[in-house]
């Protein structure tokens, strides 16, 4: 399917479920066979053992993309934090971590990829409401940096690339 010539989906067109045994995962495929294993194996594992809690979106009842979350925190060098708004010095910064996110191939390129992350942006947010949370984390694909960039994201010095990942932040005071 050519997703080029499709037009965005919109948030309205879409809804948020958290993972359960309801969704047939069976069809979908985003191109990265850790990604599809991790949603169709090891996603109930993570939520069942309170490591990692997946959301799924729903678009025309079909599971279009996915993401993960979980709690993280982040070190970061002093120069890395000279510029940023109102930051204590500090060991580490509570952050909630973006574990996995992935968008089925027939629906890329058609806007789900900020959906998920304003919808992370909000859990993030959310969070705040009853603890603490300055940074949305992740340890990106080298193909998905400049997605992350797009949407704000710094690389993080102090661990630039693990493995084959970038590491990366969201400061969520950031101005936008």
């Amino acid at each position: 399917m050519n997703t080029n010539s499709l037009p965005p989906i919109t948030p309205t067109e879409i809804e948020v479920q958290e993972i359960s045994l309801l969704y047939n995962l069976h069809h979908f495929d985003c191109g990265d066979e850790d990604l599809n294993e991790f949603l169709k194996i090891d996603s109930l594992k993570y939520r069942d053992q309170l490591i990692a809690k997946t959301f799924l979106v729903i678009y025309k009842e079909q599971v279009v993309a996915f993401f993960s979350v979980m709690n993280d925190a982040i070190k970061l060098k002093l120069e890395e934090t000279k510029g940023t708004q109102d930051l204590t010095r500090l060991h580490e910064y509570p952050a909630l971590k973006v574990g996995r996110l992935g968008v089925d191939k027939n629906y890329q390129r058609r806007g789900l990829g900020k959906i998920c992350f304003n919808f992370i942006l909000g859990l993030a947010r959310k969070i705040n409401d009853a603890s603490a949370c300055r940074f949305i984390t992740v340890d990106s694909y080298s193909g998905s940096v400049s997605f992350y960039e797009r949407g704000g994201f710094k690389r993080n010095a102090l661990h630039e690339k693990k493995n084959h990942f970038v590491s990366m932040r969201f400061d969520l005071l950031q101005k936008e």
